[in-house]
């Protein structure tokens, strides 16, 4: 039997936690799907368990998601990310491409280009 796809979704705002999760669910089985509200739970979450990949929003409550992203770039080098923010700028994206994001996302997005953009990052070869 082959592995789900794992994907961890890290936002402190619920809705849009939700919002994502139900997005992917069209992915299909073979996903299993998780969130966490803070760096810090994302980061228990990795604890205990590897992901394929982390989406995560960049303002969370506490480390925000560069500082995450860069726990997971030393810790879980395998492991692929997304960020996502509102508050996007030329310095924050470069930040995270400089720490291996696949991808940088701006809100708002249709929700057609997010799953489009985690399918093809869960397609690309590990860095």
């Amino acid at each position: 039997m082959i592995e789900p796809k794992r994907i961890l979704i890290v936002d402190d705002e619920k809705k849009v936690a939700f919002f994502l999760r139900e997005g992917l669910e069209g992915l299909g089985e073979g996903y299993e799907v998780t969130s966490a509200e803070s760096a810090e739970s994302a980061l228990r979450e990795l604890a205990t368990r590897s992901f394929d990949l982390v989406i995560t929003d960049f303002r969370l409550p506490g480390l925000n998601g560069l500082q995450l992203m860069e726990h997971l770039h030393k810790n879980n080098p395998n492991t692929r990310t997304i960020l996502i923010t509102a508050y996007g700028s030329e310095e924050v994206e470069a930040a995270a491409y400089k720490l291996h994001a696949r991808r940088y996302l701006t809100k708002p997005f249709r929700i057609e280009d997010f799953v489009r953009t985690v399918r093809e990052t869960l397609a690309e070869d590990s860095a």
